[in-house]
């Protein structure tokens, strides 16, 4: 099976393509205000350096969130025009659930943390059981300063992700006995082992909308509509 996969929810931004199990090609790249631009072109090339079309792709697998919204949306686009007329097989992958897939088989508690700015973090809580991640808690956000009580004072625990790389020190204080595993954030890879295995339990969608992105903190502009309707009100 020809897997298609991509993630553009940070700025390191990435495209994979995966034959079952097995990564064919991966390309990683950093963004900033031009990632609508430069995916099409940058899937392109992907595909004509493997002499494949879009075609002979079997299954989509996209990040939906947390990250940024920009990024979120070009990504659900971006497989949109490509899977319009086709109606392939798609996966939405959470971003965290990618992040921990980076310590997959790991004996400790994994906990992916996305910078969200503002001091907050995207946080998620897994385990592997029986080569099968389980996650302990829904994914949340929050300042970084409720991770100690909300986590509590187990030692088994290792932390990954943009989150963890901002907020080292803190994370070394407040659990000096846990570890921070430093990995690329570049997830496209991941997202198409994921996808892999939700399409194998026939957990994918076929029609666009019903590919929704994952949201736990509000835009800005929609923070800012609101504030705006109070002051009105």
């Amino acid at each position: 099976m020809n897997i298609l996969c991509f993630d553009t929810t940070s700025p390191d931004a990435s495209i994979a393509v995966l034959r079952d199990e097995e990564i064919v090609l991966e390309y990683n790249f950093s963004s900033r205000d031009n990632l609508s631009a430069m995916m099409i072109p940058n899937l392109q090339f992907l595909l004509q350096s493997l002499g494949m079309k879009i075609g002979q792709i079997d299954l989509f697998g996209v990040a939906v969130g947390p990250g940024l919204f920009t990024g979120i949306r070009i990504g659900l686009a971006t497989l949109k025009g490509l899977n319009f007329a086709a109606s392939k097989p798609m996966v939405g992958v959470n971003t965290l659930e990618a992040l921990a897939g980076k310590l997959d088989g790991s004996k400790k508690t994994v906990v992916p943390l996305i910078d969200a700015r503002k001091g907050e973090v995207y946080l998620g809580c897994y385990r592997f059981t029986g080569g099968e991640l389980e996650e302990l808690f829904p994914p949340c956000l929050l300042p970084i300063s409720s991770l100690k009580p909300l986590l509590g004072p187990s030692t088994d625990k290792v932390f990954i992700g943009s989150g963890a790389e901002c907020h080292g020190d803190f994370l070394k204080s407040a659990f000096p006995e846990s570890r921070l595993q430093y990995r690329s954030n570049f997830l496209a890879g991941e997202i198409g082992k994921i996808a892999l295995r939700q399409f194998r339990r026939r957990q994918y969608v076929t029609d666009m909308q019903k590919l929704l992105p994952f949201y736990i903190r509000r835009p800005d502009a929609e923070n800012n509509l609101v504030h705006a309707e109070g002051v009105a009100n």
